[in-house]
């Protein structure tokens, strides 16, 4: 809640159509979902009438889609959610008076922008810094300039390309990395979620294969990469059956560059007790095809 005034220039920019969301506006029903919602109070998506035609899986009916847009444009929050229905109340009946509303500038976004993507992701590059950021770009590369002069940010060269960094992060190298300890990563993880610089910074080439057919997949549907001793060193195609409690390993891809099986072995086996509980279950199964080392 600190930082909430920093999401106000996007929710702006797209409430006076400078940029637009996933999907084509609909004014009138946009005006016309948040009259019930001022008069009405807090509803879900379901608490709408559709327009009675099938969807796809990955998409919205327009009722939705005006939940979504007045959500992205500031107008609404998540007051809470029914298993997995969210449930849409206007922003002022959702946030405590107490939060800051005030509007940043243009350089304090900018600024804030950088130093909170280096904070979380250690070094970038300004095309990583500006992902997404298609309206800041060069007020961002200004930015960078100006405080690389004042000394808040360090250039550093990594595989004969330069970086920006925030100095207290390059302290971290002193600290010792846990060789034995095991992360299974998201996705839509930091360190995976921009493709192009997981596959620069550590030869993993990730992609999330449930939006390919399946002939087409390589790893399987829904895969966790996982990091040991700071590298990408295998994936993992799972699912967690909770009606049952068993937590399904469809496969396990290693990579070739892990040389001491039995160390990864031991590090994944305890990480995986402690996954699978996350999920809510007992037991685990392997399925299909798992590297022959591992058997």
């Amino acid at each position: 809640m600190r930082d909430f005034r920093f999401t106000l220039p996007r929710k702006h920019q797209i409430k006076n159509k400078i940029q637009k969301h996933w999907y084509e506006r609909n004014d009138t029903l946009i005006n016309e979902v948040l009259s019930r919602i001022k008069s009405e109070g807090p509803l879900m998506a379901k608490d709408f009438e559709g327009d009675g035609k099938k969807k796809a899986v990955w998409e919205l009916k327009p009722n939705k889609q005006a939940l979504e847009y007045l959500f992205m444009q500031g107008d609404m929050m998540i007051s809470s959610r029914q298993k997995f229905h969210k449930v849409y109340d206007l922003t002022e009946r959702v946030l405590h008076p107490d939060v800051n509303f005030q509007m940043p500038s243009k350089e304090e976004y900018s600024r804030f922008l950088i130093k909170r993507y280096l904070a979380a992701n250690g070094l970038g590059k300004i095309s990583e810094i500006t992902y997404l950021q298609k309206k800041g770009k060069v007020l961002i590369s200004d930015t960078l300039d100006e405080m690389i002069h004042s000394g808040e940010l360090i250039q550093i060269r990594v595989k004969g390309q330069t970086y920006y960094a925030l100095p207290r992060s390059l302290e971290l190298l002193n600290n010792s990395l846990s060789r034995s300890k095991l992360k299974i990563l998201s996705p839509f993880d930091n360190l995976l979620i921009q493709r192009k610089r997981t596959k620069e910074l550590f030869g993993f080439d990730y992609l999330l294969e449930c939006y390919v057919p399946g002939p087409k997949r390589k790893f399987g549907y829904f895969v966790l990469p996982i990091l040991w001793k700071g590298n990408l060193v295998a994936r993992m195609d799972c699912k967690a059956e909770r009606k049952t409690s068993v937590f399904r390993i469809h496969s396990l891809s290693v990579e070739k560059a892990v040389r001491d099986v039995d160390s990864f072995s031991n590090a994944l086996e305890k990480e995986l007790k402690a996954f699978m509980t996350f999920n809510g279950c007992e037991s685990i199964e392997w399925h299909e095809y798992i590297p022959s080392h591992f058997q």
